[in-house]
C-alpha cells in the first residue's frame, strides 16, 4: 500500500418500497434505475478490473432495506419485465426515429444496455448481484460496511440506547443473510453521530466509522492529522473524516465534474416529455411518470454545441476528469506528507452511490478510470478504509463533533416544521415496542409473529426517509401515507395483546406485503440487563 491513498466508500441505500398489490408502481423505478445504471455496470466495470489486473479498492455500504428488495423474487421478475418492455419500446423507438439518425444513435445505445443489463441479471448473476459483490469482498477489492437495519438518523435516538441497538443488531443479522464477509466498519446513515455511539459501534465489535469533516476538525481536542489521517476517539474506536470539498468537486451542483456539460442529462427524459399513448407500451402514465433511460440530450444548454449527446465526447472527458481528480488529490496528499515529515496520509471520499450511473450517467465510467489512471501512477493509490485505519495508529485520543453530511452539516433537513409532527409518534411506538420486549420476552407462536411484525414495522417507521421526503412536496403524500402506515400496523398489534387477540388473516396479509428481515426477533428492543 502506498504512502499516499484514497478511500472512496459508497451509501448504497433505497427506502422500502415493494408494492404487491400495485404492478408498475412508480416508487419502484428507483430500484430499477439503481440496477441499470449503477449496479449491473458496476459489476461489470470489477469484472473487467479484476480480469486485466487492475488494483482497485471500494468500499459500499448496502442497507439492508435495498438488501431485502435485492434479493426479493417478486421486484426481480417485475424488474425483468420491466427490461423487456424497455426493448420492446426501444425497437418501436427506432422506427418512430427513422429520419432522426442521432436520435437513432441514442436509442441503440439504451436498447444494447437494455438487453446487456437482462443477459447479465438472469443469466451471469442468476438474479443475485449481492452474490457477486460479496465475491468481490472475499477477494479483497471491495470493503462491505454494515449499517442499520432502517436508514435511521442515531442522534434522535440517543436517550432511547434500546431504539439504537434494536436497528444495529437487525441490521447486522440482515449483513449476515446476504454477505459471508466480516463487516469491521460501520456507516452511520447521513454519517449522523453525536457523542456516545462510538461506544455503542465498539460493544458490538466494529472498529472504525466515517464522519463529515467537520466532525473531526471541531473534535475536541483537534485530531491531529485533520482529514489526512484515521483519528481514535477515547474508547480506541477508529473514525475517518470525509473530504468534503473533494466529494464536492465530484458531485456538487456547480463546478463539478459531474456537472460537465458534454455528460448527458439524465433529468430530461422521454417518459416526462412524450404523450401517454406513445409511453404506454413501456408503463402506465396514469400511475405516474417516470425515468425511462430513453434521454438523447447533453446537459449543455448552448445553441453553439450539439443538440444530441455524443459518447465518445463524453468518454474522452471521463478521461481527463479523472486524471485531473487525481491530479489534484495526489497533489493535497504530497503537501500534507510534506508538513508531516512523510507520515501515511490518506483522503475519503464518501458519497451516496446512485450519484455513479443513476444521477451521473458516466459515472461508473468516471469511477472505472479513476482506477486504471490510479494503477498506472506512483504518487496516489486506493486503500479499503480498514487497511488506512491499520497503517497509522495514534496515542492522541478525541471525542468527534455532533455532525452530519447534510448541506446544514447537523439535522435541519430531518427536522424541521414539515415533519416535526411525527416524531410523537416515532417516540411513544419506540417506548411502547420496549416495554412489550420486556413483557413479553418468551412468547412463541402467533404472538411472537405479531410481535416479530409490530418490531418490523418500527423499523421502517424510523426510517429517515419518510421524514426527508415530507420536504418535496411532490413525494410528501407517499411518504405520510407509508409512515401512518407502518405506526398503523404497529397499533394494530399493540393494543390487542392484552387480550391476547390477532387477526391472523391481517398479521398474514402485512408479513406478506412487507417481507424484509426474516430473521426479526423483537426481542432486540429489550433492556440490557
Amino acid at each position: 500500500m502506498s504512502d499516499s491513498n484514497l478511500v472512496f466508500v459508497l451509501d448504497a441505500h433505497l427506502p422500502f418500497v415493494r408494492h404487491p398489490d400495485v404492478p408498475g408502481c412508480v416508487e419502484e423505478t428507483a430500484l430499477f434505475t439503481s440496477l441499470s445504471y449503477t449496479w449491473l455496470p458496476l459489476l461489470r466495470s470489477c469484472t473487467s478490473l479484476e480480469t486485466e489486473g487492475v488494483p482497485f479498492k471500494l468500499g459500499i455500504a448496502f442497507s439492508p432495506t435495498l438488501c431485502e428488495m435485492l434479493s426479493d423474487p417478486l421486484l426481480q421478475e417485475r424488474y425483468i419485465d420491466t427490461l423487456d418492455r424497455t426493448i420492446g419500446f426501444g425497437l418501436s423507438e427506432l422506427d418512430r426515429c427513422a429520419d432522426m439518425p442521432e436520435a437513432r444513435e441514442m436509442i441503440k445505445l439504451q436498447l444494447d444496455l437494455a438487453q446487456l443489463n437482462r443477459r447479465d441479471f438472469v443469466e451471469i448473476y442468476e438474479k443475485n448481484v449481492l452474490k457477486k459483490f460479496d465475491y468481490f469482498a472475499n477477494r479483497g477489492y471491495i470493503e462491505l460496511l454494515a449499517t442499520t437495519a432502517t436508514s435511521c438518523y442515531l442522534p434522535f435516538y440517543n436517550d432511547i440506547p434500546e431504539a439504537i441497538n434494536a436497528q444495529i443488531e437487525t441490521g447486522l443479522l440482515s449483513f449476515r443473510e446476504h454477505f459471508t464477509a466480516v463487516p469491521t466498519g460501520f456507516w452511520l446513515p447521513a454519517m449522523g453521530y453525536s457523542s456516545g455511539i462510538e461506544e455503542v459501534l465498539k460493544s458490538y465489535g466494529f472498529q472504525y466509522t466515517l464522519l463529515e469533516s467537520h466532525g473531526l476538525m471541531f473534535s475536541a481536542p483537534q485530531a491531529d492529522l485533520g482529514l489526512f489521517s484515521p483519528a481514535w476517539c477515547r474508547n480506541n474506536f477508529a473514525v475517518l473524516g470525509r473530504d468534503k470539498s473533494a466529494c464536492q468537486e465530484i458531485a456538487g451542483e456547480e463546478n463539478s465534474f459531474s456537472a460537465n456539460s458534454v455528460y448527458l442529462d439524465v433529468d430530461r427524459d422521454i417518459g416526462f416529455e412524450l404523450s401517454e399513448e406513445t409511453l404506454s407500451p413501456l408503463f402506465d402514465v396514469q400511475l405516474g411518470r417516470r425515468i425511462t433511460g430513453f434521454r438523447y440530450w447533453p446537459r449543455s444548454r448552448d445553441s453553439s454545441s450539439s443538440k444530441w449527446y455524443q459518447i465518445s465526447k463524453a468518454h474522452e472527458q471521463v478521461c481527463l476528469d479523472a486524471s485531473a481528480f487525481l491530479d489534484r488529490r495526489a497533489e493535497a496528499l504530497a503537501k500534507a506528507s510534506s508538513f508531516l515529515e512523510g507520515a501515511p496520509v490518506s483522503l475519503v471520499c464518501a458519497l451516496p452511490s446512485e450519484m455513479f450511473g443513476s444521477e451521473w450517467y458516466e459515472g461508473v465510467s468516471w469511477l472505472e478510470q479513476l482506477f486504471r489512471a490510479a494503477a498506472a501512477r506512483q504518487d496516489v493509490s486506493f486503500a479499503l478504509p480498514s487497511s488506512v485505519i491499520r497503517s497509522r495508529v495514534s496515542e492522541k485520543k478525541i471525542d468527534p463533533y455532533p455532525s452530519s453530511w447534510f448541506p446544514s452539516g447537523y439535522a435541519e433537513e430531518v427536522l424541521n416544521s414539515t415533519n416535526d409532527w411525527m416524531y410523537p409518534y416515532i417516540q411513544k411506538a419506540t417506548r411502547r415496542m420496549i416495554d412489550l420486549a420486556e413483557r413479553f420476552p418468551d412468547d412463541t407462536g402467533l404472538k411472537e409473529r405479531a410481535l416479530n411484525m409490530a418490531a418490523r414495522e418500527l423499523l421502517l417507521a424510523q426510517t429517515m426517509d419518510w421524514y426527508m421526503l415530507m420536504n418535496d412536496s411532490a413525494k410528501s403524500d407517499y411518504a405520510r401515507s407509508r409512515f401512518e402506515e407502518s405506526v398503523r400496523a404497529f397499533t394494530v398489534v399493540y393494543e390487542p395483546l392484552g387480550s391476547n387477540f390477532i387477526s391472523t388473516e391481517w398479521l398474514t396479509n402485512t408479513e406478506k406485503k412487507h417481507n424484509l428481515f426474516h430473521s426479526m426477533n423483537y426481542r432486540v428492543f429489550s433492556r440490557r440487563k
